[in-house]
């Protein structure tokens, strides 16, 4: 197949640069910004020779047209030079699109394979568990979140609760009983669970608790342990965890419990934080190696909840240890503001630690990640100017005769609120456009102003961050 890439000028000693192994021809189209190369300029190269034009990927047109009229196919390439050698060598692989960029199209398409190959693989283990419609021990890691103390929450909450989780990619809802929690208010909120759920545990040791909820039709029973092994003299086919940090004990008590006719069980020996983190992990890994029979569930909340440390990484790494393990289910919950986007996150690592156990590759360039605020990439232009200066610094300021605005953070939405009372919501382009419009501002400087703390409130909203106006947001190191 031969190919034609095209660019702009400032781009094109990147892009030689990226194809350079490749047998590709580049054009460099007479334009300084490679987005801004249109229909007319590939008109007017000869495209006899080529099987395939790969344009800049953000080049505008009606591309489609374009290759009627010249019978070649016409495609849009990469965004970034850096992407082209991907784009290159899956070139067989993905059919390019007219309006959608190379690089976007290709992790997609990637992304879609790996999460094809973790939910076609149904190996299990001897004795599955099963939890509603979920079973916990086939395939990937099964995530379970937990509503911690769910009875205090009112109806509609709670509900609002659990359609988050569900979104998030929790596979099982927990239902988090308080101590000394009354029965009727706990069954309570466990009906709206089942109501919502096709798959719900309930998380108490009260006897008198697990008794209603298994007449009310509960999937799993959380934390039965030797305190409280009398309960499962009335838990019929609902799937119990087992509790222990004596793997003698697990293992006696999985046993004693088969004995009695109980074999949709779950083995947990409780993931301690650091410092007996290691500890902890070594029990998994030991129990595992004596029984390679009965699913494990392992509770990263435990270290997530007690660290002061970003998640994502955590939950990766500890994800990843477990598939090592053979760990079936991963228990989370997301209680505290550190910890929102928990189940996403597992959910997300649950399909790279079980792709890249069933490639038998390390979990990268899967088209799923786990990177938020950093890339594998940098995607950097180079400096192209006559001259450079570097700006003063200036701390005058003068107040717009327009009056001023103060800015905040609703939901996924940044507010302006003009001295006048009027407050102004949605992205910062939209509110900025809209201030203009109605004509509340009357100088650049304040423009200026705006535009770059709306933009920081838009970041902060997206990252679920604190924002405050004029103060830097903080992506620092030992920082309190």
């Amino acid at each position: 197949m031969k190919i034609l890439v095209v660019t702009g000028k400032l781009a094109a000693e990147d892009v030689k640069k990226a194809v350079s192994g490749f047998d590709v021809d580049v054009f460099v189209a007479d334009v300084d910004i490679a987005a801004f190369v249109t229909p007319e300029i590939i008109k007017k190269i000869n495209l006899s020779n080529y099987d395939l034009v790969l344009l800049p990927g953000n080049a505008k047109g009606n591309w489609k047209k374009l290759e009627e009229e010249t019978g070649v196919k016409i495609r849009l390439g990469s965004i970034h030079a850096a992407d082209l050698p991907k784009v290159l060598k899956n070139i067989d692989k993905i059919e390019l699109s007219h309006s959608i960029p190379a690089c976007r199209l290709l992790y997609s398409i990637i992304a879609k394979e790996t999460i094809d190959l973790v939910n076609s693989d149904k190996e299990r283990i001897l004795y599955p568990a099963y939890v509603g419609d979920v079973v916990i021990g086939e395939g990937r890691m099964k995530v379970i979140a937990e509503i911690v103390d769910a009875p205090e929450l009112e109806k509609e909450e709670l509900i609002s609760k659990i359609e988050y989780y569900l979104k998030s990619g929790a596979d099982i809802i927990d239902i988090g009983i308080p101590i000394d929690c009354e029965v009727e208010k706990a069954i309570k909120s466990l009906k709206v669970a089942l109501d919502c759920c096709n798959a719900v545990s309930i998380d108490t040791f009260d006897s008198k608790i697990i008794k209603k909820a298994v007449e009310q039709g509960v999937h799993m029973i959380m934390s039965v342990s030797s305190e409280n092994i009398e309960v499962l003299d009335f838990i019929t086919s609902q799937a119990v965890v087992v509790v222990s940090r004596d793997v003698s004990e697990l293992m006696n008590i999985i046993k004693f419990a088969r004995k009695k006719g109980k074999n949709n069980l779950i083995a947990d020996c409780i993931l301690d934080p650091f410092p007996n983190l290691f500890s902890s992990l070594s029990r998994y890994a030991e129990y595992r190696s004596k029984d390679k029979s009965t699913p494990i569930l392992m509770g990263v909340g435990n270290v997530t909840e007690l660290c002061d440390v970003d998640s994502v990484g955590i939950n990766a790494v500890l994800s990843f240890i477990a598939e090592e393990i053979g760990v079936n289910a991963l228990f989370t919950t997301e209680a505290s503001y550190k910890t929102k986007g928990c189940i996403k996150e597992l959910r997300t690592a649950s399909y790279m630690a079980r792709a890249a156990k069933l490639r038998k590759s390390p979990p990268k360039d899967f088209g799923v990640n786990l990177l938020v605020l950093k890339e594998k990439i940098i995607q950097r232009e180079k400096v192209k100017a006559s001259k450079l200066t570097y700006a003063k610094k200036s701390r005058e300021f003068v107040r717009d005769p327009k009056g001023d605005f103060r800015i905040y953070v609703h939901g996924k939405d940044v507010v302006a609120v003009h001295d006048s009372g009027l407050g102004i919501i949605g992205d910062s382009e939209s509110v900025v456009k809209e201030i203009i419009r109605r004509k509340l501002i009357s100088r650049l400087d304040h423009a200026a102003y705006l535009g770059r703390e709306l933009k920081k409130a838009e970041i902060a909203a997206k990252l679920e961050k604190s924002y405050i106006q004029d103060e830097d947001l903080n992506f620092g190191i030992y920082k309190d």
